[in-house]
C-alpha cells in the first residue's frame, strides 16, 4: 500500500471516529469542516475549484443584496470607505449592482500596483495562507475570491454593527489586552508579560533576566510587527533589548512577552479554534485545525495543516482546501493525537461566553500545547478566517445561511444589527450614510483594563 492510499485510509478512519459529543460544536457545520477533502470530492485550487468556489461568492452577493438590502447597502458603503479609502471606496461602492465586475477590477489594479508596490499577503508573515495556485486563471479567480468572500463573508459576522464593520480593518476594542483578560477569566494560561513598551521606554513588571522574548503590537494580527528576540543572540543585557525596542517600535505601543516553547516532540506549532455565537445565544466550535511543521519561531511559517477532532483530539485530514501552499503538504499525521486540544477548545468556549460584545459573532483563538498543557496567545475576530470555511462548499454555505444567519423571522440570525424581518429595529437613515465615519466605542478602557495581577498569568 503507497504512503498516499495509507493516509487516505487513516483518514477514512479517522472520520468515522468523529466525536459524538455535539455540544461543544456546531451541528453539522463541524463536520463539514473537519472532513473536507476526505472523499476525494474535487481537486482543491484547480480551475474547477476556483470557478466553484467564486461562483458561490457571487451567488452569496446577490443573496445578501436582495434579502437585506438595507442592511447589506449600509455595510458595503461603510465596507469599502474603510477598506480602500473615501475615493477609491466610493467609486468601488458604484459598482453595487454588478459588485463582482467591481472587485475584479480592482483586483487588476492591486495585480498592476503589485508590479512596484510590495503586497502585505505576501510579504508579510501569513504569506503561506496566501500564496497563489498555479495557472493564471485560477490564480486571478482566487485573488478575486479573497477579496470577496471576506468582503461577503464578513457581512454576515459584522452585519450594520459599526463596531464590528470596524474591527473587519483594525482592532480598536479587541486588542491583546482585551483578549487576555478575557481568556485569564476562565483560567487559561498565557505568556508572561515580563514588560510594555509605551513608544519611549519599556515599563518592567518582572526581571528579564536571561529569557528569550516575543515582541507583539496590541492591535495587530497574522504575525504583523512580531519580533522573536533570544537571550545571547539578539540581545545580551537588557540595556541592548531596550535599544533594540527604540530603533524597532519607536512611537509605538508593544507588549514584550516571554517566549515559550512547544512540546518537544510536537514542535513549534499553533492550535487554530473558532467559535461562534448561535441564534440562541449559545456559543460552539465552528472548526479545529492544527498549523504544524514551522520553520522558524513562528507557526506563521507552518508547512502543514490539519483538521482536528475535539472529543478524540485525533487529527483527522489535511488541510488542502485552506491555501494552495497546503495541497501537496506532508499527511503523515493524520490519526495522531493532540493530547490537550479538548480543554483547549472549552476553555475557549468559556471566553467567548463572556465577552460584553454581543456583536463578535465569530472568535479566532491561537493556543499551543506544552508538555504540562495548553497556553493560549491571544484571540482574534475570525473575519477573516470564517469566509474560508463558508464558501468551502455549496452545502457548507447552505449550512451556514438556513442555520445561523436565516435573514427572515425572528431569533434566526447571528448577525449583528439591523436584519431584513424580525430581530434588531435598527434604524438607518439617509444621514448614517451621509456620515462617511463609523460610530465605534473606541474608548475600551472598561474592556482591557489590566492589573499587573491579571499580566502576570503564566504558566
Amino acid at each position: 500500500m503507497s504512503q498516499r492510499q495509507r493516509s487516505k485510509t487513516e483518514q477514512v478512519e479517522s472520520v468515522g471516529q468523529l466525536t459524538k459529543d455535539k455540544s461543544l460544536t456546531l451541528p453539522g457545520l463541524f463536520t463539514r469542516c473537519a472532513t473536507a477533502g476526505t472523499k476525494g470530492e474535487r481537486v482543491f485550487f484547480s480551475t474547477y475549484d476556483m470557478v466553484y468556489r467564486y461562483a458561490l461568492t457571487v451567488l452569496m452577493y446577490y443573496w445578501c443584496l436582495v434579502t437585506s438590502p438595507v442592511a447589506f447597502t449600509y455595510y458595503t458603503f461603510k465596507h469599502h470607505l474603510l477598506w480602500y479609502g473615501t475615493f477609491q471606496g466610493l467609486v468601488l461602492f458604484c459598482f453595487l449592482p454588478i459588485m463582482p465586475i467591481g472587485i475584479a477590477l480592482l483586483v487588476c489594479c492591486q495585480r498592476v500596483k503589485g508590479l512596484f508596490v510590495k503586497d502585505w499577503m505576501m510579504e508579510g508573515p501569513g504569506r503561506v495562507f496566501f500564496v497563489k495556485p498555479k495557472g493564471f486563471f485560477a490564480a486571478f479567480l482566487w485573488d478575486c475570491f479573497l477579496n470577496q468572500s471576506m468582503f461577503i463573508g464578513q457581512f454576515l459576522l459584522a452585519g450594520s454593527s459599526d463596531d464590528a464593520i470596524q474591527h473587519t480593518w483594525q482592532d480598536a476594542i479587541l486588542t491583546k489586552d482585551y483578549w487576555r483578560s478575557a481568556l485569564t477569566k476562565v483560567g487559561a494560561r498565557l505568556p508572561k508579560e515580563l514588560g510594555r513598551w509605551t513608544g519611549e521606554k519599556v515599563e518592567w513588571f518582572y526581571p528579564l533576566g536571561t529569557a528569550d522574548v516575543v515582541v507583539k503590537l496590541p492591535d495587530a494580527y497574522l504575525g504583523i510587527g512580531d519580533s522573536f528576540w533570544n537571550h545571547g543572540k539578539d540581545y545580551k543585557t537588557q540595556g541592548d533589548l531596550e535599544k533594540r525596542m527604540k530603533e524597532e517600535y519607536d512611537g509605538k505601543e508593544a507588549l514584550v512577552l516571554e517566549l515559550v516553547r512547544p512540546k518537544k516532540d510536537m514542535g513549534v506549532h499553533s492550535i487554530d479554534i473558532i467559535t461562534m455565537r448561535t441564534p440562541d445565544d449559545k456559543v460552539q466550535v465552528l472548526s479545529v485545525l492544527l498549523w504544524t511543521d514551522c520553520t522558524t519561531d513562528s507557526s506563521h511559517s507552518c508547512q502543514a495543516g490539519y483538521t482536528v477532532d475535539v472529543e478524540t483530539e485525533k487529527i483527522i485530514a489535511p488541510t488542502a482546501w485552506y491555501s494552495p501552499a497546503f495541497v501537496q503538504q506532508k499527511s503523515d499525521m493524520v490519526g495522531q493525537v493532540v493530547p490537550g486540544t479538548k480543554k483547549a477548545v472549552e476553555q475557549a468556549v468559556a471566553a467567548h461566553k463572556l465577552l460584553n460584545e454581543k456583536w463578535l459573532v465569530a472568535v479566532g483563538w491561537d493556543c499551543m500545547i506544552q508538555e504540562s498543557g495548553s497556553i493560549f496567545f491571544e484571540g482574534n475576530f475570525a473575519g477573516a478566517r470564517t469566509p474560508r470555511r463558508m464558501f468551502l462548499s455549496a452545502a457548507t454555505l447552505k449550512e451556514f445561511v438556513c442555520n445561523y444567519f436565516w435573514p427572515f423571522g425572528t431569533g434566526t440570525s447571528t448577525r449583528p444589527g439591523r436584519q431584513a424581518f424580525g430581530g434588531p429595529l435598527e434604524s438607518l437613515g439617509l444621514s448614517d450614510f451621509l456620515s462617511f465615519g463609523l460610530k465605534t466605542e473606541k474608548n475600551a478602557e472598561r474592556n482591557t483594563s489590566m492589573t499587573a495581577r491579571q499580566r502576570s498569568t503564566t504558566m
